[in-house]
């Protein structure tokens, strides 16, 4: 961790607090279509993956949610549901970031979608005062490049977006998969497990060492 000077963070599950859950127990109330199979339908569908990438946009994303539950939705209503995953950005990992600048290149690399975007950087700003963009040197979203994590192009993407050395660099992620995926790109990598906090990794913007 001595040669670390670029940390990549995810956002959902290790800056931004989230719970999918939230969304979908609304979409099964909506459409009547129990919870495990409406969770089939959708990942058989791979709609929200296809929304991550940029393939459908938020008007295709609406009408295609409606076709699978066979509901008729105003995108308005999609919206809102699909946003209720969107949680906190709580204040100590605002200030982590900042403190990490000060020693370190940092980026944000997500797998995410123009809807949430929308939510999460305004409530950002609402919050806080300056955009969330203003605590990385640069922001990669997974709709903006058209790959998604674990895929390796997201990642040999931002290395040569940022020029950054894959020995010189962490990534932090709450995704097992995510960070497998770095690694074998000679990134180096911490999972953010179940219970653990992000700030747990840091001391005075620097990274604990072990």
């Amino acid at each position: 961790m001595s040669k670390i000077k670029n940390i990549i963070f995810d956002l959902g599950g290790v800056l931004l607090n989230i719970n999918p859950l939230l969304s979908l127990l609304e979409l099964e109330r909506l459409s009547g279509i129990p919870s495990d199979e409406l969770i089939l339908k959708l990942g058989s569908a791979k709609i929200f993956e296809k929304f991550d990438t940029g393939s459908l946009d938020p008007a295709q994303f609406g009408r295609e949610l409606c076709r699978i539950m066979n509901s008729e939705t105003s995108d308005a209503e999609i919206e809102r549901i699909w946003n209720l995953l969107i949680l906190d950005f709580p204040w100590p990992r605002v200030k982590l970031l900042q403190q990490l600048r000060k020693n370190y290149r940092v980026y944000l690399l997500s797998n995410t979608n123009v809807m949430h975007i929308r939510k999460y950087t305004r409530e950002f700003f609402e919050n806080n005062g300056f955009p969330m963009a203003d605590l990385f040197d640069q922001v990669f979203y997974s709709c903006d490049i058209g790959i998604h994590k674990p895929d390796e192009g997201i990642y040999t993407h931002v290395l040569h977006s940022a020029d950054l050395l894959p020995a010189e660099t962490l990534f932090i992620d709450d995704s097992l998969a995510n960070i497998k995926a770095a690694i074998k790109l000679g990134i180096a990598g911490i999972q953010i497990r179940d219970g653990h906090e992000v700030t747990e990794y840091f001391e005075n913007g620097i990274l604990r060492e072990g």
